[in-house]
């Protein structure tokens, strides 16, 4: 198993997600769209910064071939040149850019899998680091999705009272994810099935708010 793949796997990052994924929810909940759509660009920006100290650190490497260098440049060249594409404020754009920022990011996992395994880096938990800044931005786009849906008219009350309760359901659901995180190793795959179902059940609420 890759150290990337190992990461994610793990517990913590599992909890992780989750509770990046309320918090997008949340966001989505709380500001404008235009919020929100900032909130994504500095998602974008922090990955962007990560992986310029990881390029620093690959062209420092002396464990690495210069081969497989330049083959892991390459890939997170286009996955810099992917993230510096500005603001998708329409729905099309939108979902082509987190297509394509998404695809980058799966290509240069998986090469970073096959290159740099086994090689130490200055930054030392570059790898943590970078499971962390992809799996805020993967939340944020997964909650943005909503905000691209033609709305229904609606009453405003009825709206805002809806997003009250999903607000409501949000907090419980933080605190539940704070708590679970105590809960020993041994149950972790229960922990994690509860706290998704729970989590999905918002989703679909967020869902159909904007739709």
């Amino acid at each position: 198993m890759s150290r990337i793949t190992e990461l994610r796997a793990s517990l913590d990052k599992k909890l992780d997600a989750l509770e990046h994924q309320a918090l997008a929810l949340e966001a989505q909940l709380t500001q404008t769209k235009d919020q929100a759509m900032q909130r994504l660009e500095q998602r974008k920006q922090q990955l962007r910064d990560l992986l310029t100290q990881v390029q620093a650190d690959v062209q420092k490497s002396k464990e690495m071939a210069e081969q497989a260098k330049t083959e892991v440049q390459a890939r997170l060249e286009h996955l810099q040149v992917q993230l510096a594409l500005g603001k998708a404020d329409a729905r099309d754009t939108f979902e082509e850019q987190r297509a394509k920022i998404l695809k980058a990011l799966n290509e240069f996992e998986s090469v970073a899998d096959q290159k740099l395994k086994g090689a130490s880096f200055e930054s030392g938990r570059v790898w943590e680091d970078l499971v962390g800044q992809t799996s805020r931005l993967e939340a944020e786009f997964e909650a943005l999705r909503g905000r691209f849906q033609s709305e229904k008219a609606k009453q405003q009350v009825t709206l805002e009272s809806t997003k009250q309760e999903l607000l409501s359901k949000l907090m419980s659901f933080q605190d539940q994810l704070k708590a679970k995180r105590v809960v020993v190793q041994a149950k972790a795959d229960v922990l994690e099935t509860d706290l998704r179902e729970g989590l999905d059940q918002i989703k679909a609420g967020v869902k159909r708010l904007f739709e």
